[in-house]
């Protein structure tokens, strides 16, 4: 071949290569003349992303047929198509392809389980350790760039997994330094041992998603009971009632009370991919909420976390559960009382019929009640003795409820090591939030011991310098103030103001 030939040759299949692209950008815009307007999500995903991901088999598509992921995941796989790829889609075509995709290619919840917690939203959390053979390092190989979540919430056969191996070096070519490779052959690792363990751990094919797949969607629509927990304010409960509105989406109007005596009404709209992973945008106090609930997979149980959008460590847990006729004892507050002293308390639950009783020691005044919620007043005897009280109201009863305790036998302040980033501008600042919660421990099993919970203390917070690095740059004037809630609030960015006292 002459030089001029493969000038030609070249240019051609440049020319080729942009003709492809701009089809795979056109497609989905332009699609058939005949399409309907609003195309079935099948024909979406054949119009949106067939141009590129050739079809195999009928309703089969190269990569896109090959993996499963959550709902969140797909819509990162969407949005990198869109700011890479140059994919051209509507924000409801996205919508309803997360939607196509996250139902007929997602997790069995038995799958999400262990790695929920990015998922939520969940702020001061220690990542999870990748399983596996310690030679394979998948702790180093993967999860020095991503939370070791971000793999265990996607499935892929080994094949697969390589294609992502070699996605990976195509993007970031310097990645092989990244991870160690002057210590080991890191690309043989990288493309054969590594794509193997992760097909074997968390492989494309699962009973627990075949087993999933054969269950008919549950219908959420109905009271629910509500209890929380808050941090910085602590418990919550009341009922939810959620209404069914179209395949999959519901509303829910929010009627909630905490240990402070507020009423917390609120309202949202939800979406349930997967058939148990409700995504729910809402107000709870008047403000803004996202919420992330996974259904038990007996449908009996939605449990999650709600946030604050912008400001995810700003929220709440959530366990809800379906309100039934079998009488049953879902909250109580406050959750201990000292022995010696009379306190208010609130039973809420189902079908709270009959006699209200404590252990022996504990005497009852009740001051109202309905069938959900019992508000008395009970005298703690100086002959109770400390630990967990069982309940009983008519047929109903709750073992570790309730407690009382003579003593505080310590403190715990959680989390034990929060995170804090300062903000200013474009990007907000990022609180952190403590709790002091006060705990009995009694003797238990070999030798051990058993910690009674008595529920969070009203403290006085402050801050002090980290060591003495922190003490000379005067990080106590300049990084924060934390309130009587024990939410710490860092300062804006920027360099602190000129200090003749900073010096060594």
């Amino acid at each position: 071949m002459t030089l001029k030939a493969y000038a030609l040759s070249t240019a051609a299949a440049m020319r080729l290569g942009f003709m492809l692209a701009t089809l795979c950008t056109l497609l989905p815009a332009t699609g058939r003349a005949d399409d309907p307007p609003i195309p079935a999500p099948a024909l979406l995903l054949q119009t949106s992303c067939g141009g590129c991901h050739l079809p195999s088999t009928p309703g089969q598509y190269a990569r896109i047929s090959s993996i499963r992921k959550t709902p969140e995941g797909w819509l990162m796989t969407l949005f990198r198509m869109q700011r890479v790829h140059g994919l051209q889609l509507a924000e409801a075509d996205r919508d309803a392809l997360v939607r196509y995709l996250a139902d007929t290619q997602g997790l069995a919840p038995a799958e999400t389980a262990p790695a929920r917690y990015p998922l939520e939203r969940r702020p001061n959390m220690q990542d999870l350790q990748l399983p596996g053979d310690p030679e394979t390092d998948l702790q180093t190989m993967c999860a020095r760039c991503h939370s070791a979540a971000r793999v265990e919430l996607q499935r892929r056969d080994a094949a697969e997994w390589l294609k992502l191996v070699n996605f990976h070096l195509a993007q970031w070519p310097s990645i092989e330094y990244q991870d160690k490779a002057r210590d080991r052959m890191w690309f043989q690792i990288a493309t054969t041992v590594v794509p193997a363990e992760l097909g074997k751990l968390f492989p494309f094919h699962t009973q627990a998603w075949d087993d999933w797949q054969k269950k008919s969607p549950a219908n959420l629509g109905g009271i629910w009971r509500v209890r929380g927990h808050q941090p910085g304010r602590g418990e919550y409960w009341g009922t939810a009632e959620l209404r069914k509105t179209a395949a999959g989406e519901y509303t829910a109007v929010y009627k909630l009370e905490d240990e402070a005596g507020e009423h917390i009404d609120g309202e949202s709209t939800a979406i349930v991919y997967t058939g148990y992973e409700w995504r729910g945008s809402g107000r709870l106090r008047e403000r803004p909420t996202r919420e992330v609930f996974a259904l038990s997979e007996d449908g009996q149980t939605l449990s999650g976390r709600w946030f604050t959008p912008g400001h995810v460590e700003d929220g709440g847990d959530w366990v809800a559960s379906r309100a039934g006729r079998t009488p049953r004892i879902v909250a109580v507050s406050p959750v201990a009382a000292r022995v010696g002293s009379t306190s208010r308390v609130t039973i809420f639950g189902d079908e709270l019929a009959g006699a209200v009783t404590f252990r022996a020691g504990v005497k009852v005044k009740i001051v109202s009640r309905t069938p959900n919620a019992i508000l008395a007043d009970i005298t703690i005897t100086s002959a109770t003795k400390s630990g967990y009280v069982p309940l009983s109201v008519g047929k109903a009863s709750a073992a570790d409820r309730f407690a009382v305790y003579d003593r505080i036998g310590r403190l715990e302040v959680t989390p034990h090591f929060g995170i804090a980033r300062v903000g200013g501008g474009k990007v907000d600042p990022v609180s952190a939030q403590f709790e002091a919660a006060a705990y009995l421990d009694l003797p238990g099993a070999n030798g051990g011991t058993t910690p009674v919970r008595l529920g969070n203390l009203r403290v006085k917070w402050s801050v002090e310098p980290y060591n003495e690095d922190a003490r000379v740059a005067l990080d106590v004037k300049y990084a924060g103030k934390i309130d009587d809630s024990g939410k710490f609030a860092p300062a804006g960015a920027g360099p602190n103001f000129a200090d003749t006292t900073n010096t060594r």
